[in-house]
């Protein structure tokens, strides 16, 4: 790390001690410290000594994170990548000197929240970003900040979607709790009558559902049944490499492949993987990674280059060509917050992939 970058690293680790960081940056200094090896400390006694505060506290977090001593090991690697990336990102942001880097040139910025609203099958109408979800109640759908949007004294069905670069939640007329990524939807009922609470969704969608014993939750997927009673978890059927990805985080699920009819029961920190062809694979390799997107944070282990060249194309609206380069692979922990040229740029620092940009097209290139 060159000096300038262990400067801003000092900085923002005395911005942690005094509690002036921001969420993503607060979770870089964690992540940072809970996999720092002795090796790496810097030779600075300042530095030193603000570790030695940040230690105490911060002697809790693995007892009070889920799955934290695996999840550590799982991405020991991509953690100090993550401090040197989000230096980078930190003090491209607080330095006035504007970087005539091409990159950064007309820059592009992150998604944010933005969805459409369906009801009925009606022409959708656009939602107020700046409101970043809405409410469904027994008659009316509103944003978080209770101003009405409609009322559904007639509605039956609801369907909110997001665009490429959009995100949006919605919490449902039972509590239950949705958290859409770029390119998803959900449909719903306005009130869930019968025996079951029944919705469909495309995309990427985290769920935290509101717990009924006598009346279970299921979703329709293209691929996939799956049954909850009450519980958080992740459904990923962006179909990136012809696999489909549910992940619970607590409770329990039954999932069902539609194709095969092959069926499997989920335990918390297991991954549910179907292709609609072999029978359901279980997986509890790094499947944080699965959802800490919801938390405004894309979570790297060894992912090659074309993989999450897929995600920065939902989340930017760009097209990336990682040309030869798409089978290397990468480890960090990105802001979702950040621009596009930090992206690359971190890209650039652990790969040695440069890029070229002309528009939303992006190219890789020696």
């Amino acid at each position: 790390m060159t000096n300038n970058r262990h400067s801003d690293g000092s900085s923002l680790l005395k911005k942690y001690l005094e509690g002036k960081c921001t969420a993503q940056e607060k979770a870089l200094v964690e992540e940072w410290y809970l996999n720092l090896g002795e090796n790496k400390v810097p030779a600075d006694n300042e530095m030193i000594a603000d570790l030695e505060e940040l230690q105490k506290r911060l002697k809790q977090i693995t007892a009070n994170q889920p799955y934290a001593k695996g999840y550590i090991i799982a991405l020991a690697a991509a953690i100090l990548a993550f401090f040197t990336i989000g230096v980078i990102i930190y003090s491209q942001r607080n330095n006035d000197q504007q970087n005539k880097h091409e990159l950064f040139v007309d820059d592009i910025t992150p998604g944010s929240n933005k969805a459409l609203l369906s009801i009925d099958g009606q022409p959708a109408i656009a939602l107020d970003g700046k409101n970043g979800g809405i409410v469904s109640k027994d008659n009316s759908v509103g944003y978080n900040n209770g101003t009405t949007i409609t009322e559904t004294e007639h509605v039956k069905t609801i369907t909110l979607s997001t665009p490429a670069a959009g995100q949006f939640e919605v919490i449902l007329s039972d509590g239950t709790k949705a958290w859409l990524n770029a390119l998803s939807s959900i449909t719903y009922p306005a009130t869930f009558t019968g025996h079951e609470r029944q919705i469909q969704l495309t995309g990427e969608v985290y769920l935290e559902v509101a717990k009924n014993a006598q009346k279970p939750f299921v979703i329709h997927t293209a691929q996939q049944r799956i049954e909850v009673l009450g519980t958080s978890f992740n459904v990923n059927t962006y179909n990136d490499n012809g696999y489909t990805y549910t992940t619970l985080v607590n409770g329990s699920l039954r999932v069902t492949d539609t194709k095969t009819r092959h069926q499997v029961l989920l335990s918390p920190g297991q991954q549910a993987i179907v292709n609609g062809k072999d029978a359901i694979e279980v997986s509890t390799n790094g499947i944080e990674d699965s959802y800490t997107w919801k938390d405004g944070l894309y979570v790297l282990h060894e992912e090659t280059l074309s993989q999450y060249a897929l995600k920065i194309e939902r989340w930017y609206d760009v097209e990336v060509d990682m040309g030869p380069y798409g089978n290397r692979r990468f480890s960090a922990i990105i802001p979702r917050d950040a621009k596009l040229s930090e992206v690359l740029q971190a890209i650039e620092l652990k790969s040695n992939v440069k890029f070229t940009r002309e528009g939303r097209r992006i190219v890789a290139m020696r």
